[in-house]
């Protein structure tokens, strides 16, 4: 667990739940730290999240692969006290309560650099620690409606749609690796090791993988196309369904052609990008009869022949199954707990992260051993319901 990777010896107190903050102290695991991870003696919220695989949720064991877990009550003066401990010794305490309550438990960034005064300490909430929401709660779903990325995300029927999946929580997890490692990478390049507290929230992460869109807003006092190229899309076929995407406009003619219509580019309605977009609702359904008479992989060959961007809507079973995902290594099947395997995706450019995600506590009496706690004084702690071990669970 850890001791190799460019970050191996960089030691991380990861104090979050949910799905950001775990993320950003799994890729300081999987790169190679030591991450101890405190959860409440119930578990992370995360830990029930979904589907079980041998006991935990796939959120748990995704995003708590090659942590030390360990069970504590920080609320009680003695939990505080070790988490203190652990951050006095750390060089990134990860947090992601709503602002202010680290600083009710003796946790907040003023108590933790008065320990440890080169700490990075890492932030993570809905809204950011300034400003009107700040105290407000905040999730990847408030914030994809708040950012306004379910302005642009829409059904035929124009309705705002939410991404079924929490890919702001995901995001916000990278951008907080991101900030972390680079204040640390300023260290070895001779900056001063001064304290740093990070500030990440899912509302702003939301909106800078948007950045575009937005300047399109300010710069023209308005929205910009919702449509890029049209008919960029996913259209119905006899058995599924099928994505294309158009660069340029020599690619319309190319896909009118297969689709049997190569008099479509010759309409006035749709003889350009600007000219398709004003007419987008006939466009769609000339295209819809078309694609319907079909099957998805019949249209993903003939399309593909003819250098049209184009790719069936795959399940997930789909992409795994994909011979491109063997051939790329893209989810190599490896151990995810002590009694499951799975196949996980790989990060970018990484190779697979192999550590297995920890129960529950299965580290509490090694890490407080760490510590200088002898084995009387754990069991005192256990005992007084301030920590907890996998078999007191």
């Amino acid at each position: 667990m850890g001791n190799s990777g460019p970050l191996a010896k960089v030691r991380v107190l990861d104090l979050s739940q949910g799905i950001a903050g775990p993320h950003c102290g799994l890729l300081f695991a999987e790169h190679g730290a030591e991450v101890v991870k405190i959860e409440p003696l119930g578990g992370d919220w995360m830990r029930q999240l979904g589907l079980r695989i041998d006991g935990q949720s796939a959120y748990s064991i995704y995003y708590n692969r090659g942590k030390k877990s360990l069970a504590l009550d920080i609320a009680k003066p003695a939990g505080r006290e070790i988490a203190l401990a652990l951050a006095r010794r750390s060089d990134v305490v990860i947090q992601s309560a709503r602002p202010g309550v680290m600083d009710k438990l003796g946790l907040g960034f003023a108590a933790v650099q008065a320990v440890a005064p080169g700490i990075v300490y890492v932030s993570i909430s809905g809204f950011g620690t300034q400003g009107p929401k700040a105290r407000h709660p905040g999730t990847d779903t408030v914030a994809q409606a708040h950012s306004g990325l379910m302005s642009v995300i829409r059904g035929r029927d124009g309705a705002p749609t939410k991404i079924d999946h929490p890919v702001v929580d995901a995001i916000t997890g990278l951008y907080a690796f991101q900030s972390a490692t680079m204040a640390l990478l300023g260290r070895l390049m001779g900056a001063p090791a001064a304290a740093r507290h990070i500030d990440v929230s899912l509302a702003q992460s939301a909106v800078a993988i948007q950045a575009p869109k937005i300047l399109e807003w300010s710069a023209r006092g308005g929205p910009g196309e919702l449509l890029l190229n049209p008919p960029t899309g996913n259209f119905r076929t006899a058995d599924g369904w099928i994505a294309i995407a158009l660069i340029k406009e020599e690619q319309f003619p190319r896909l009118c052609k297969v689709l049997g219509r190569p008099d479509m580019p010759e309409d006035a309605r749709f003889s350009s990008f600007e000219r398709r977009m004003a007419n987008l609702q006939a466009l769609r359904q000339e295209l819809d009869g078309e694609f319907a008479k079909r099957g998805t992989q019949d249209w993903a060959r003939a399309l593909g022949a003819a250098d049209v961007l184009v790719s069936p809507v795959n399940s997930f079973g789909d992409w795994l199954a994909d011979p491109q995902t063997e051939a790329t290594g893209g989810a190599p099947v490896l151990p995810v707990t002590s009694q499951a395997s799975a196949a996980l995706p790989t990060t970018p450019g990484e190779m697979p992260f192999t550590a297995a995600s920890p129960r529950l506590g299965e580290h509490t009496r090694g890490v407080l051993a760490e510590l200088g706690h002898d084995g009387a004084a754990i069991d005192a702690l256990i005992a007084d319901g301030v920590a907890a071990d996998v078999t007191d669970i």
